[in-house]
């Protein structure tokens, strides 16, 4: 059986993008998925750091202060 894709419904949905930032020269480009236990996504793209490490730590300091409502936190690389 084939389902369709599950995408997040759009008022489930948030991007905190800034679109406008440029990679340094050497950086890594990442971008997170942040979900929460209502079952509402955020997405934080253009991480641009050293490290997946670093880049943990950046989305962790960016949700400090609604930890206890993460349920997950999934960390990509861009290969471009």
């Amino acid at each position: 059986m084939i389902l369709p894709d599950k995408r997040p419904v759009e008022r489930d949905f948030a991007n905190l993008t800034d679109y406008s930032q440029k990679c340094p020269d050497g950086a890594r480009k990442f971008f997170a998925f942040i979900h929460f236990t209502d079952e509402s996504t955020c997405l934080w793209s253009n991480i641009f750091t050293f490290s997946r490490t670093f880049a943990t730590m950046l989305v962790m300091e960016k949700f400090s202060d609604c930890l206890e409502y993460v349920s997950s936190i999934n960390i990509h690389e861009m290969d471009y």
